[in-house]
């Protein structure tokens, strides 16, 4: 694993943390105990509410254990400087508060509607969202993403159509948890916390009309195997749906921090931004031909 000393952890963790409490955020959820959740928005310059831009909502990290919602704040950083908006929402975790696993699963998919619901509001367009996210953040996003597609019509309204399907644009996972009954899934207690964790299981989700997958993994994760994601996105593009995964030989679980392996970083934003692009889901003016880090 990349090694870098605890004062540096602690330095870059700081930054992110500050930058995070620095930027405009929303009261999403509020619950009846007083609890409020809040979003964090990373807006291109002179963004405003009439802008009509493509975006992407994080869920972060920490299997449930950690409240590490500033891990992607460098990935926000980064594409809201090419045209992207970034929303980094707030869930309960196991850290922090006394929630049980389908508590927080409902978190991500309240968060979704969330963002689907206010997308005009923010200045982002309703077609080109994509959810994104690391380890449990990940199975979050998976999870909102692959639930079957509900249209439910206005009867009332005479020559109405159906509403737009809760589906995203695109969903990315960066080390991503696919299975919920894994052995790196144990800490999650799923399988003693959710009446049905097959409903929720990304492996047992998989079907026809899926949202385009872009998959990011470390082949030097100690605690992921690699193959594992390899084997999710064949079966997600045997189904018939576009699947992209990018494996780093020098990628740990540190994948997602760029203040730790920007070279890392570099690859995997620069392929991103590819996928994205070749998907029609962001536009070719993103992507830069110069590196990001020298």
């Amino acid at each position: 694993m990349t090694s870098f000393s605890q004062s540096e952890e602690r330095s870059t963790g700081s930054t992110n943390r500050r930058m995070l409490e620095e930027a405009p955020s929303f009261v999403w959820k509020r619950f009846a105990d007083g609890v409020e959740l809040r979003a964090y928005l990373f807006a291109p310059p002179g963004h405003t509410a009439r802008s009509f831009m493509p975006a992407v909502m994080f869920f972060h990290g920490g299997m449930w254990s950690l409240d590490f919602n500033e891990e992607f704040v460098s990935w926000a950083v980064h594409l809201a400087a090419r045209g992207i908006v970034c929303i980094l929402p707030e869930y309960r975790t196991h850290a922090r508060y006394d929630v049980t696993a389908d508590e927080i699963i409902q978190d991500g998919l309240d968060a979704w509607r969330w963002l689907h619901h206010n997308a005009g509001g923010l200045g982002i367009d309703q077609y080109a969202i994509t959810l994104a996210g690391s380890d449990a953040g990940a199975l979050l996003a998976l999870n909102a993403a692959m639930q079957p597609m509900l249209q439910q019509r206005r009867w009332w309204k005479i020559g109405s159509k159906d509403e737009l399907p809760l589906q995203p644009a695109c969903v990315a996972i960066f080390r991503g948890l696919i299975d919920v009954h894994a052995p790196e899934a144990r800490l999650l207690n799923v399988k003693n916390e959710v009446s049905s964790p097959d409903a929720i299981n990304p492996c047992a989700l998989l079907r026809r009309y899926l949202p385009p997958l872009f998959c990011a993994q470390g082949m030097s994760d100690p605690l992921q195997d690699y193959a594992m994601r390899e084997w999710f996105c064949e079966e997600w593009r045997s189904l018939g749906n576009e699947a992209e995964i990018v494996l780093s030989p020098n990628g740990d679980h540190t994948l997602t921090h760029f203040e730790v392996n920007p070279v890392v970083f570099e690859q995997i934003l620069l392929a991103w931004e590819t996928f994205m692009a070749e998907q029609g889901i962001w536009p070719h003016s993103v992507i830069e031909d110069a590196a990001l880090v020298y």
